[in-house]
């Protein structure tokens, strides 16, 4: 009688089947990854247009009840207050734009006779200062695709009086086809937000748009895209300075989204950090500044227009074109795009 000895039956993998698992998964993750993060990008971007949105809808519920669009800027010569240079009542667009986009509070708290930098006189007594107010990190500011929080922080190269230390942000306003602080204009047409003729860095007079101005039409009209930023905040790198009086809080379209070169103050601009913002310095005695609309989604920007529409504007877009959609009373259509 033959005895039967049981076998153990084996358990596990070996090692080449564990490899060959291994390599499977390796082939799965590498079809899926750009997948996940194309999808990832694309939640973003529309994230940043939603974002964008609301910026503009801030835009036109301004225009509703004090029946203009901001000032671009306010330094020394606005209609409305006159001052020195140095003086109070520094800001750009985003200051009176708090109270129509849900933050009436910073709008209460900000002292409206002094710089956004001012850390001496705040508006309410024991409150915070224009400084402090300026280093809060407002979500709106930020596109997701970008650097979310990312703030200035870094001494002025012209002065030992202060330090930079403000909010960077994503979301500019368009000031049309033509570079900023010069004396001569070569395109026909104004943008919705700009200087008058003559204005320089030091003494510019800003103007304010009623949409009976938009004679091009308001759908056809650039109001605002976006911008990139430095990838890091302790550089003399001021672009994306969306609470200076001066800037850069705007776009220029004299190129197309994504392609050109910046113009802004030596000192206050590095080209090398990214080279996909490239940037130029030039001297305030010869100013010329121009700053692209920029942004780290995949061929193109979010930008919205005057009726409060948002679009993706891909890079491709004829540079004519481009700058025509950035004018609001040029009398010539912008073609297809």
């Amino acid at each position: 009688m033959s005895r039967h000895i049981p076998r153990h039956r084996r358990s596990g993998f070996t090692l080449v089947e564990l490899l060959a698992v291994i390599a499977i998964i390796g082939v799965l993750v590498g079809l899926l990854l750009p997948a996940v993060q194309s999808a990832r990008e694309a939640a973003r971007q529309t994230s940043c247009g939603n974002t964008l949105k609301q910026w503009a809808m801030g835009m036109l519920s301004h225009h509703e009840a004090i029946k203009y669009l901001p000032y671009a800027g306010q330094r020394r010569n606005n209609p409305e207050v006159n001052y020195t240079v140095g003086g109070g009542a520094r800001r750009s667009f985003v200051v009176p734009l708090w109270p129509f986009m849900e933050s009436l509070d910073l709008y209460s708290k900000w002292n409206m006779n002094q710089a956004p930098w001012d850390t001496t006189t705040p508006a309410i007594t024991g409150g915070p200062n224009n400084s402090t107010l300026s280093q809060i990190p407002w979500p709106a500011y930020y596109c997701a695709s970008d650097r979310p929080g990312a703030q200035l922080s870094f001494a002025a190269t012209s002065s030992s009086l202060f330090i930079y230390r403000r909010c960077r942000g994503n979301y500019l306003i368009n000031m049309g086809p033509n570079r900023q602080y010069v004396g001569s204009r070569s395109s026909p047409g104004a943008p919705p937000f700009g200087l008058q003729w003559g204005g320089d860095q030091n003494g510019y007079i800003p103007y304010r748009t009623n949409f009976k101005h938009i004679t091009d039409g308001t759908s056809k009209t650039l109001l605002m895209s976006e911008g990139r930023m430095a990838p890091r905040d302790d550089v003399d790198d001021n672009r994306m300075n969306l609470l200076g009086d001066t800037g850069p809080f705007f776009f220029t379209a004299t190129a197309p989204p994504n392609s050109g070169t910046d113009r802004w103050r030596t000192g206050f601009c590095d080209g090398t950090l990214d080279p996909a913002m490239p940037c130029v310095g030039t001297p305030d005695s010869a100013i010329e500044f121009q700053m692209m609309a920029r942004s780290k989604h995949r061929g193109g920007v979010n930008a919205s227009f005057c009726d409060g529409s948002v679009v993706f504007v891909t890079d491709s877009i004829e540079p004519g074109v481009w700058q025509e959609l950035s004018t609001m009373n040029s009398g010539t259509a912008a073609g297809t795009w």
